[in-house]
């Protein structure tokens, strides 16, 4: 079902049942993701900001959809999904980018020396015309054959039959898995000098698995939603860490380049010193952020707890036995206390080392 309760802004979401086959729910999801794109495609060609966020969105959340039904989708329309949706998801982000950089800078102004406030015109007059550079670019992706051809192929996508006729609910951990291991391995990376495009991949990884667990939230419950909170926190952190990378990059690109008054050059100097001085700060407070995530053992726990909500919620409801004629009372004898707890034990984890669990560092993602 979808998510409608919040109208504006923020995007509708999908949910998808534990009782649905793996090739239905991956058709509805994607299906979803293809008239989320169309939703938004209209406001986003107007050039304004939030639909054009909010188209980048939906083509992230669409990226999504497509891993965790990768295993059933064929490998030739896989192929076309895996190319052209990163292709539009950096068309809309070069608009976008410029937006961010512009607003970061403008805000970072009030750190410098206030002789040089007015001397950032020219930059941001620069970032606004890289903005309507990349937004006709947007407006030709939307506008080609190319497009129309990738929203076609997402409406209608070849689902396999082989593995795809088997129950969400069964098969749920499993598909986010990946998605989870993916994060761990890129968490174990962190350091003081790990390049920044690692902290950026992570931070995709973290926004793809978040994606995964919301389109499965009812298997969830609150270890499922406590994680989805962690993961958003360490998403933003994240996100502001690479905006001021990404800042300080054009500045310097900038600098470099650019034929700008001389007090326009001081104030680009001024600002890429302020900038600097935020990223490594925002460094260290997102290596603390993925420790603290990484030994919670959340994604562990959450992954659990979606196996077994799975499990329960494909379970036929028993009837209760006939009362025997030969009874005297109406009433039934009570359960035998050791034969409750027996029966309770089943369901429950037997061992965080069995053979569909994994450590900490596996789960992660």
């Amino acid at each position: 079902m979808v998510d409608a309760s919040r109208s504006e802004a923020p995007p509708r979401r999908v949910t998808l049942s534990p009782g649905e086959t793996v090739a239905d729910a991956a058709r509805k999801a994607i299906a979803f993701g293809a008239e989320s794109l169309l939703r938004n495609q209209s406001a986003a060609e107007s050039g304004d900001a939030e639909p054009l966020h909010q188209l980048r969105v939906a083509t992230r959340r669409l990226r999504a959809s497509i891993e965790l039904f990768s295993s059933v989708i064929y490998a030739a329309q896989l192929k076309i999904f895996r190319r052209d949706l990163p292709w539009m998801g950096a068309m809309a982000g070069g608009a976008r980018e410029c937006d961010v950089t512009s607003a970061l800078i403008a805000a970072r102004a009030a750190k410098i020396d206030p002789d040089l406030k007015d001397a950032i015109a020219p930059m941001l007059a620069a970032l606004d015309q890289g903005r309507k550079s990349e937004h006709t670019r947007l407006h030709e992706l939307l506008a080609s054959k190319r497009y129309r051809n990738l929203l076609a192929k997402l409406t209608h996508p070849a689902i396999k039959k082989v593995g795809a006729d088997r129950r969400l609910g069964i098969v749920a951990a499993q598909l986010v898995r990946p998605a989870s291991r993916s994060a761990a391995r890129l968490g174990e990376k962190l350091a003081h000098d790990t390049p920044h495009p690692v902290f950026h991949k992570l931070r995709v990884r973290i926004k793809r698995l978040r994606y995964e667990l919301e389109m499965i939230a009812p298997l969830g419950a609150k270890r499922h939603r406590k994680t989805l909170n962690r993961l958003e926190e360490l998403q933003e952190l994240l996100g502001l860490y690479h905006d001021t990378v990404v800042a300080t990059a054009w500045l310097m690109s900038y600098a470099e380049t650019s034929a700008a008054p001389p007090r326009t050059m001081l104030a680009a100097g001024a600002l890429i010193q302020s900038l600097s001085s935020r990223e490594k700060k925002l460094r260290r407070q997102c290596m603390r952020a993925w420790r603290r995530f990484e030994r919670s053992d959340a994604m562990h726990d959450t992954l659990e707890e979606i196996r077994r909500a799975g499990r329960l919620a494909l379970k036929p409801v028993s009837l209760p036995s006939p009362i025997s004629e030969n009874t005297e009372n109406d009433e039934s004898d009570p359960p035998n206390p050791s034969q409750v707890a027996r029966d309770d034990n089943d369901d429950a984890p037997h061992s965080n080392h069995d053979s569909n669990s994994h450590s900490a560092t596996e789960a992660i993602s």
